[in-house]
């Protein structure tokens, strides 16, 4: 019985925090938005320009005051369950938009791997970004290729999710400087947010995000997470 409680509370609290977050997420996209919607019409209004500005710098300090709470308070604000990263991978790949309407070929390594400590909600959402990311890399088409295998650092087994595609790719330049920035993008009508939250989502799990790439010789997102320890 106790047992049970727990596990009811857990998924009470994560309802409860994903609504909170989706509002305030949602109040942001709706602010960029309608930003997006009047740029073209009004950009050389020396006014717009102004609250342009205005609306860019609040909604920066908004997305840094969320990551802030993130940070200070992850365990009440991530809940963490047992994951397959591998059926929750699987999920994301058979709902791809995208793959329905270019020329992309996917090929999936999903090796036998641990289970992590996740939140699926948010990890979905990381992951997400990143297979968008490397879709909208390949505009003419091209091979989307997601693995999973189990590497060791520190002694401590480890799930590496690499994602690549064979797009345009990106300069040393741009990864090391602008690549998780919000509002950097390389897509033309690009917010740049979705890599920036899919950063933010993956520390809050112990995790780290590595990438390489070359223009023209595409990119490959490498995803370590922490596995589960079965003692926890």
């Amino acid at each position: 019985m106790p047992k049970r409680k727990k596990k009811e509370n857990s998924v009470s609290l994560e309802k409860t925090v994903d609504s909170v977050i989706v509002h305030d997420m949602k109040n942001l996209a709706f602010r960029l938005s309608a930003l997006l919607q009047n740029m073209n019409d009004n950009y050389d209004n020396p006014l717009f320009k102004t609250s342009i500005m205005e609306v860019l710098g609040d909604t920066i300090r908004k997305m840094d005051g969320m990551v802030k709470r993130f940070r200070e308070h992850q365990k009440q604000v991530v809940v963490k369950l047992r994951l397959d990263l591998n059926q929750l991978l699987n999920d994301l790949l058979e709902r791809l938009p995208n793959r329905t309407t270019r020329k992309l070929t996917l090929e999936t390594n999903l090796a036998q791997i641990p289970m992590v400590w996740g939140d699926a909600f948010y990890l979905r959402d990381a992951f997400h970004s990143i297979l968008d990311n490397a879709i909208e890399a390949m505009p003419e088409g091209g091979a989307l290729t997601v693995t999973t295998k189990i590497i060791h650092r520190k002694k401590r087994p480890n799930i590496c999710i690499e994602i690549s595609d064979t797009g345009v790719g990106m300069t040393q330049s741009f990864m090391e400087t602008k690549l998780f920035s919000p509002f950097v993008s390389t897509k033309e009508q690009g917010l740049g947010l979705g890599l920036f939250t899919s950063q933010q989502i993956v520390a809050l799990h112990h995790g780290t995000i590595e990438v390489e790439s070359s223009p023209g010789m595409g990119t490959t997102f490498r995803i370590v997470l922490p596995a589960a320890d079965h003692d926890i």
